[in-house]
């Protein structure tokens, strides 16, 4: 798997405008309508610029879609946890400290993150556990689905899956794996 953000030469935590510039320099760089023809043409070489273009085109059209960029991002998280045994622990969802995150209103399409009708700003949890370096492991994903105090009380039937996040120190290159148990289908 090819890093898009090295092929579009920009860091992972790039910003939109960052990579749609870089993107359209090297577009113009090598698109095939704009390369100067030798006069031998060496056939390896073009294809070569084609699947430069081909590549560039693929990174572009994954990274500026929000959406397609946060999977690419999951995938390279995934991709370096089997390349890098950097596994500072097995954790369950529950171990980790509980932090309420109040969302402001914004009209981002999500009516979960909405606002309250009394002009209240609605409530999100995150969680956090402290790494060896001092820095700390944020996981701001799912979580168990109920209004109680701990986040491990719920026990109903349909809450019975469990799956696993990679979530990366933000301080050193450790990861910790999130066990949730408890999760909602």
């Amino acid at each position: 798997m090819s890093d898009f953000y090295e092929l579009l030469n920009v860091a992972a935590n790039a910003s939109f405008e960052e990579i749609k510039c870089n993107y359209k320099q090297l577009i113009l760089q090598c698109h095939p309508d704009k390369l100067h023809q030798l006069d031998d043409p060496n056939l390896t070489g073009e294809s070569t610029q084609n699947g430069d273009f081909n590549a560039i085109n693929v990174a572009w059209n994954t990274l500026k879609d929000p959406i397609k960029r946060k999977h690419y991002d999951a995938e390279l998280l995934q991709l370096k946890f089997q390349t890098h045994s950097n596994i500072y622990a097995h954790v369950q969802l529950e171990e980790m400290q509980r932090i309420q995150v109040e969302i402001e209103d914004e009209d981002d399409g999500d009516p979960e993150l909405k606002s309250t009708d009394k002009g209240q700003p609605a409530t999100m949890w995150s969680y956090a556990y402290d790494c060896r370096c001092g820095g700390q492991y944020l996981y701001e994903g799912p979580g168990p689905k109920d209004t109680d105090e701990s986040p491990a009380t719920s026990t109903s039937p349909a809450q019975s899956s469990s799956s696993e996040v990679i979530v990366e120190c933000n301080e050193c290159s450790l990861v910790i794996i999130v066990k949730q148990t408890g999760m909602e289908k």
